[in-house]
């Protein structure tokens, strides 16, 4: 998609949350903290402004259209940055794996799974569960180093999400994670995942 469609994408998911539909802080701020390190105060700034200069708190739990809206501010910077808006949405989805990571449901999923592929993605529903109030997830195993995860109503795009699942299997002993993802609906999507 072109830029341009991307920002219509993310307006259009913008405009169907509902005030249920709720984040934790730890992503809003790991949106913050990931603009910061690229060095932009202004965009920080402009994300601030959108948020009404809220200070995030980690479990808190925040509207997804909040965290939309700070995307789409962020979102045109960084696709110049990073090689386009489909990369600017990974990046933003690496950083919440690794904020949710560092948290305690994280470092517990990251135990329960052992360092198995099968054992942590069997597991990885609860982390979103614990995440956000919305979605539902389904994974249905193709074979032993294969499966696809169905999400219905999740407001993330699915560029955002692959990076997701594929940093999760990367905390795993398989190797050459692949993760292809496509909208199946304006908020649903499924994702084919292999590894060695």
């Amino acid at each position: 998609m072109e830029s341009g469609a991307w920002m219509r994408e993310l307006a259009r998911r913008q405009a169907l949350a509902t005030p249920a539909d709720t984040v934790r802080g730890m992503f809003l701020r790991g949106t913050l903290e990931a603009l910061r390190e690229l060095g932009d105060g202004a965009l920080v700034e402009r994300c601030r402004e959108v948020s009404a200069h809220e200070e995030f708190v980690e479990l808190f739990s925040y509207p997804v259209r909040l965290y939309l809206q700070m995307m789409t501010v962020a979102m045109e910077a960084l696709a110049e940055r990073h090689g386009g808006c489909e990369q600017a949405l990974r990046l933003l989805g690496r950083k919440a794996l690794k904020d949710f990571l560092a948290s305690k449901s994280g470092k517990m999923l990251l135990v329960v799974g052992g360092g198995e592929a099968s054992r942590l993605l069997n597991n990885a529903p609860t982390g979103y569960r614990v995440s956000t109030s919305y979605g539902e997830h389904s994974l249905r195993w193709m074979g032993p180093a294969s499966c696809r995860w169905t999400m219905k109503r999740q407001f993330m795009p699915p560029p955002f999400e692959e990076a997701i699942l594929a940093g999760l299997l990367e905390n795993t002993r398989v190797r050459n994670v692949q993760v292809v993802g496509r909208q199946t609906d304006v908020l649903d999507s499924e994702y084919d995942i292999t590894w060695e």
